[in-house]
């Protein structure tokens, strides 16, 4: 997302009957917390 200069907010949308909506609202907000990125990019330091 960042690549296409998308930088705002993420949805998450549960429709997982077998889970009830905390435990997949739990299981989302883990996933994302481990993948989004938090800092911004600084100077090319390998080039």
């Amino acid at each position: 997302l960042r690549l296409c200069g998308y930088d705002y907010v993420l949805s998450i949308e549960h429709e997982d009957s077998l889970m009830s909506a905390n435990e997949g609202f739990q299981k989302a907000a883990s996933f994302l917390k481990e993948i989004i990125l938090k800092e911004k990019t600084g100077e090319m330091w390998w080039a």
